[in-house]
């Protein structure tokens, strides 16, 4: 059995920036994704100006905006237009770039923190105790694997499977009923604002 300050469930933006964040704070963190590699797919797309924020203040921002295009807005449905040139941030934009640079961006920083990313692991089973909480998972040929911490973080998305193991509810319902993301290479390239069409 592994035992670390902290397990982090999921790999992905919100579990590799909270690794990090605890790892630089001192804490030891191993964070468990299902995925034995990242994912090569986009998404999402936009990143906002107060993320931006908040990656600058730790050295990451630059890295990002280069990977992207910034747009000054967005256009959405109906005729309504979001216009971001007048935020008092030095990001007064979205900054168009596929969620893989934000992906391997933030694990690189998390693990240069000292995180320890494990891939290739899918959750079983989390149990609690008056002392800790054992993370039980099995890896991609089968083998269990235990680990053994003060606290753990589901952070596996939408559709989390550490919380139906603790029996969280998840209250609200979906807006979307369907989505299609591509990455595409177009023709004719739109203007420099983002265009959301939706039905």
């Amino acid at each position: 059995m592994k035992n670390t300050d902290v397990v982090v469930i999921g790999a992905g933006p919100t579990g590799c920036m909270l690794a990090g964040e605890l790892a630089a704070a001192g804490r030891s963190v191993t964070v468990l994704d299902k995925r034995p590699v990242p994912s090569p797919l986009s998404r999402a797309f936009g990143v906002h100006a107060r993320t931006l924020e908040l990656l600058d203040a730790r050295g990451l921002a630059d890295e990002l905006v280069a990977s992207g295009a910034p747009s000054p807005g967005l256009k959405m449905w109906r005729g309504a237009e979001l216009n971001l040139a007048g935020l008092s941030s030095r990001f007064p934009f979205v900054l168009i770039t596929p969620q893989r640079n934000v992906d391997s961006l933030l694990e690189r920083h998390a693990r240069e923190q000292g995180a320890e990313i494990i891939r290739g692991i899918t959750v079983i089973g989390v149990h609690q105790d008056g002392d800790g909480v054992t993370v039980r998972g099995r890896d991609t040929s089968g083998v269990e694997h235990a680990f053994r911490a003060a606290y753990a973080v589901g952070a596996d998305g939408a559709h989390s499977a550490v919380r139906q193991m603790i029996g969280q509810p998840f209250p609200g319902k979906a807006v979307l009923r369907s989505i299609m993301l591509a990455d595409v290479e177009l023709r004719n390239p739109p203007d420099s604002i983002v265009t959301v069409n939706a039905v």
